[in-house]
């Protein structure tokens, strides 16, 4: 359907174009000869010549209607003069009376004054006179004489008979000529109709159907695409004037079609093209965002496929740190090398930066890597003079440019990040150790300046042996504080999500105490960020480890769930010992450490007695995806007398309390 409404559009082009053509072009195409004219033109002569024919043979035909009657009746007067002569010698009187008065009648019989009427221009109404005068004046009278002259009678008869025999030899001639005359007119028409058929049969076939095979077999070619046939039809009618139209017609499809081809070969080339490059696109976006650490090394190696793809001069690549600095890196797309002009790193000595020539006199277009504000470099590439680079190949530099650009922010802000993540990790492991061992140590060394001044003051065994008492307690503290932050430091969440982790430390406390844990975890669909997984792992770790040391706890139970506006609950309650505040102003800081990581979480978290027994810590913090204002809360504390403890177990000793 589409190739028939192309060559509908083709065609109304073509007719465009006739119309739209100068007067003498137009009188070429007119017609002077009509085959339909001519041709109805013979059918009304055929129709005429018989026509014709027929209203002359019914004419005739009609002027012969009695002629064989009255024949008849002549020819039965000589039989009836001579059965006269009969009656008149042997039959009665009367009988002879009837028999002229019969012989009378027929001489006057309507068929034969009829025919008189129809042959007046021929002898018949003179010879028909003379029969009448004859038997008036010379026949009758003889058998009317008394007694009949039947001899004379008789010898009169055969002259008679005669002139009747001429009559009707005449009366029979006559309507033979007029038979004659329907049949020449019959054979004269049959002979001009079968004449005019013929040359109307031979003017068609010539006229007609020759021209209409070269039409077809014309159009059958156009039809197959072959516009190089040309029809010849002599004359001015209408095939020939069809003939002239599809030969101008064919000349103007096949300027269409070639025009057309030449379209389709350069739009094919126009999407092979961009085919090409959006595969280099790609291709150049999957590399370069793959190692994203250096994409420099990247870039240089897709500069030989743009320039193949461009069909240019060298391409080169600058890069710089910053503007003011200049670049650092340059390579072209032939040896991935700087280019020969290139003056690294004095660059604003360079001359192709100020006139933005090359020295062989080609021109560079530059396509700066731009990130905001930050000018990462230059993307060049080189043409000849006077041969500007057309659109497509600058959309492609273009992009190119933006991409590599886009490559380099994101190495820049990985290494940023990088680098904060870094500093923070140093800042939190110098908090760490401020925050337990430092402060440990510094009690050490005031226990230890005491030991010295009272062993200058020779003091007591007992008093020195108390000092010395309170040191090993305090560096135990302190290396025990130690080993939980390296244990703290070495957490890894290396599986995605938080479940997996938290589900190996469950199971390394468990197998390390005999302490039955527990877990209901219900975040599976809550998306965490790795520093929001971090820190619940340490939280967690933290209360365990509070939990195994002190609570002397048989059962601990962790739940993580999420509520429905979206705040995250962390729970680790046990049926231990429970808690009392005082226990924080002995010099624990694990109450410290837990409130520092719930704030960095934006969340808070309490720490009390469990209704049924035991300790609860719970955290409550905002996961990062969805914005919630959560309103800090104290670490509240719930007292309990020691002396009601149900268990008759003593307190524990860290002010953090058990998870």
């Amino acid at each position: 359907m589409a190739s028939l409404r192309d060559k509908a559009q083709n065609a109304n082009t073509a007719t465009a174009t006739i119309k739209n053509m100068p007067h003498s072009e137009s009188e070429q195409l007119a017609t002077r000869h009509s085959i339909v004219f001519n041709t109805l033109v013979a059918f009304v002569v055929i129709i005429g010549f018989s026509l014709i024919s027929m209203l002359a043979s019914l004419y005739l035909a009609d002027a012969l209607e009695g002629d064989a009657e009255a024949i008849n009746q002549a020819g039965s007067l000589r039989m009836q003069a001579y059965r006269l002569a009969f009656t008149a010698e042997h039959g009665p009187q009367d009988l002879l009376a009837e028999r002229i008065e019969t012989l009378e009648r027929t001489l006057r019989s309507a068929s034969l004054r009829s025919a008189l009427h129809r042959h007046g221009d021929t002898p018949l109404p003179g010879l028909h006179a003379g029969v009448m005068q004859h038997w008036q004046e010379r026949m009758r009278p003889l058998l009317d004489a008394q007694p009949a002259q039947l001899d004379d009678y008789r010898q009169e008869a055969p002259e008679f008979v005669s002139e009747l025999d001429v009559f009707v030899r005449t009366l029979q001639e006559a309507s033979e000529g007029k038979l004659g005359v329907i049949r020449a007119l019959q054979a004269g028409t049959l002979f001009v109709i079968v004449l005019i058929a013929f040359v109307l049969i031979y003017g068609l076939h010539n006229n007609l159907a020759s021209p209409l095979r070269s039409l077809t077999r014309m159009a059958r070619d156009i039809g197959k695409g072959d516009f190089s046939g040309q029809v010849q039809i002599p004359g001015d009618t209408e095939l020939s004037l069809l003939a002239r139209t599809l030969n101008q017609m064919s000349q103007e499809l096949a300027g269409l079609y070639a025009e057309m081809e030449q379209k389709v070969d350069d739009k094919t080339a126009a999407l092979t093209r961009s085919n090409a490059t959006l595969q280099l696109l790609f291709n150049s976006a999957r590399m370069l965002y793959s190692q994203p650490d250096d994409p420099s090394q990247m870039m240089g190696s897709l500069l030989a496929k743009v320039q193949q793809i461009l069909g240019t001069g060298p391409i080169s690549l600058c890069l710089n740190r910053t503007a003011e600095t200049g670049s650092h890196t340059a390579m072209t797309s032939n040896d991935l090398q700087p280019p020969e002009y290139c003056k690294l790193p004095q660059c604003d000595v360079c001359l192709v930066n100020q006139t933005g020539r090359l020295p062989s006199g080609e021109e560079l277009v530059t396509f700066e890597l731009r990130s905001g504000q930050d000018d990462l470099g230059s993307l060049r590439v080189a043409h000849p003079e006077g041969q500007p680079l057309e659109s497509w190949q600058t959309l492609l530099l273009t992009t190119l440019a933006d991409l590599f650009a886009a490559s380099l922010s994101l190495a820049q802000l990985g290494q940023k990040q990088a680098r904060l993540a870094l500093m923070e990790e140093r800042a939190v492991i110098a908090r760490e150790l401020h925050d337990s061992l430092a402060q440990a140590l510094s009690a050490q060394k005031l226990q230890l300046a005491r030991l010295k001044r009272l062993m200058q003051k020779e003091s007591g065994q007992a008093q020195l042996d108390d000092s010395v008492q309170q040191i090993d307690r305090g560096l135990n503290s302190a290396y025990r504080q130690l080993r939980e932050l390296l244990t703290t430091f070495r957490i890894k969440v290396n599986e995605p999500g938080l479940k997996p982790a938290l589900q190996a430390t469950v199971e390394e406390f468990g197998a390390n105490s005999g302490l039955q844990i527990i877990n209901d975890y219900h975040l599976d669909h809550c998306p965490l960020t790795p520093n929001e997984e971090v820190h619940c792992l340490q939280i967690i770790r933290e209360a365990l480890s509070n939990v195994v040391k002190h609570a002397e706890a048989d059962h601990c139970w962790l739940k993580l769930t999420q509520d429905e506006i979206g705040t995250i609950h962390v729970k680790i309650e046990d049926d231990g010992i429970g808690i009392s505040p005082e226990e924080q102003r002995a010099g624990h800081y694990g109450l410290i450490i837990l409130r520092e990581r719930a704030n960095s979480l934006n969340g808070n978290i309490s720490i009390g007695l469990r209704p049924g027994g035991g300790t609860s810590v719970h955290l409550r913090f905002p996961p990062a995806y969805r914005h919630i204002p959560l309103k800090q809360e104290p670490v509240t504390y719930e007292r309990r007398d020691i002396h009601t403890n149900p268990a008759g177990r003593r307190p524990s000793h860290d002010a953090s309390g058990s998870a």
